[in-house]
């Protein structure tokens, strides 16, 4: 199971550390990535069977892919990712973005959400220079003053902040962008292994209960786990919705940036593609059919 490393994944993490996988019948190897879309990456190139991956990866790939099903959401968050810039560099206020240089990466949610910011502010990603690196660069980046911002997510938000000190400038955007990180499996293991695929939902399920019962410890083992400060984790914690089940929401949200990616040409040739025939629903209903919401 490839897994990044982030608040999103929280559930995944603490099934890991508490060995609620093997309680639940299932042996799982965690491969600890940086971020959603090296564990996306991990999944299509056959590295991992499973992979916990935020939504916009997943709609990147479908473009490519067609072997691969959406099990479960297991988080959502409307307020993930931020804009973090130099003061130094004339930046107070979303407006002062134009002209600058701003890193993201492609095929993440930071992208899709610099797209949604700049348009919110009366801007398009022409009015700005758009620097694709890895997310875990930006910090690092930003403090060099390689760029003037960046469009990340936690931990790499903070990391910057605490890198710039004083000279740090945020925008947040609470409810623009409703980000969905969801268990996402290859076909092929969701045909051979079905029990496995149950038991993983299970585990998922059990720390969902565990992060809700004893949330201090929870919070204490994801943020060690993401080498994120624990105060940091816990201002955000309470924002976090950390429950395993399959929304018709997050249909829409796939369909919305589907849209995105075909309307800027990010991919080639591209035409809609039916997000239903990416749910997996057998493993949730046999489950949990209660935590579904799907229209079929």
């Amino acid at each position: 199971m490839a897994v990044g490393m982030l608040p999103l994944t929280s559930l995944a993490i603490l099934a890991d550390h508490e060995g609620l996988f093997a309680r639940a019948g299932v042996t799982v190897n965690v491969k600890k990535c940086a971020t959603g879309v090296i564990a996306m990456n991990a999944l299509l190139s056959g590295e991992a069977q499973v992979a916990v991956a935020g939504d916009t990866p997943v709609v990147f790939g479908s473009f490519k892919r067609r072997d691969f099903r959406i099990v479960a959401g297991v988080a959502s968050w409307d307020n993930d990712v931020t804009i973090v810039a130099r003061k130094d560099r004339g930046i107070a206020r979303p407006a002062d973005l134009k002209g600058k240089r701003i890193a993201t990466q492609q095929t993440s949610v930071a992208q899709f959400f610099l797209h949604m910011f700049l348009l919110k502010h009366g801007m398009s990603e022409k009015d700005v220079t758009v620097c694709d690196m890895p997310q875990a660069g930006f910090p690092q980046a930003l403090a060099r003053g390689d760029v003037d911002a960046t469009s990340s997510r936690e931990p790499f938000t903070g990391q910057a902040v605490a890198l710039l000190r004083t000279n740090a400038v945020t925008f947040e955007e609470p409810g623009l962008y409703v980000e969905y990180y969801n268990l996402v499996a290859s076909e092929r293991f969701l045909k051979e292994q079905p029990e496995a695929a149950r038991c993983i939902l299970r585990a998922l399920l059990a720390a969902e209960a565990f992060a809700k019962s004893q949330p201090a410890r929870a919070r204490g083992i994801v943020a060690r786990a993401i080498s994120m400060p624990e105060p940091t984790l816990q201002r955000v914690w309470p924002r976090l919705d950390l429950q395993v089940r399959l929304n018709q929401s997050l249909l829409a949200a796939l369909e919305d940036q589907a849209r995105w990616v075909m309307g800027g040409h990010l991919v080639e040739g591209a035409t809609m593609p039916n997000y239903l025939q990416f749910i997996h629903l057998d493993a949730m209903l046999s489950v949990k059919p209660s935590a579904m919401s799907i229209i079929r």
